[in-house]
């Protein structure tokens, strides 16, 4: 019994370390008096960003979305073909055919969220939200 104990105790007292260590970094971290000179940013290097980012999402998920579902179409179709005398399998890929009209909605969501995002963070405007100069 006496093992039990010391183990727990051992616990306890390596989790009472942790929860210093854990509760005393923030304060500590507020006495150091760090200071970060950041430059600004200005409204050309924005848009340049935003351009690319939309550029980058635009010429990975489009091709590659088009791609495979088209192909997970294709799949499913012959599927479909190779199990037309068989009902419950022939239902299974009507399933996974709605699985792929999802993704297909799912990646217009994801393109669409992301150009919402990005008009936020610029307020529509190219300029970031919050300041900074502009050219």
């Amino acid at each position: 019994m006496s093992r039990k104990y010391e183990k727990v105790k051992s616990l306890s007292q390596k989790f009472n370390k942790l929860k210093w260590a854990v509760l005393s970094t923030p304060f500590f971290l507020n006495l150091m008096n760090a200071r970060v000179y950041a430059a600004t940013i200005n409204t050309a290097e924005v848009n340049t960003a935003t351009e690319n980012i939309k550029n980058a999402v635009m010429k990975l998920s489009m091709p590659i979305g088009t791609i495979l579902m088209f192909v997970s179409i294709v799949i499913i179709s012959l599927k479909m073909i190779a199990n037309s005398g068989n009902p419950s399998k022939r239902t299974e890929s009507i399933g996974a055919l709605a699985w792929v009209a999802g993704g297909f909605m799912l990646l217009g969501l994801a393109l669409i969220v992301s150009g919402i995002v990005l008009s936020i963070a610029t307020n529509g405007s190219g300029g970031m939200i919050g300041g900074g100069a502009s050219a």
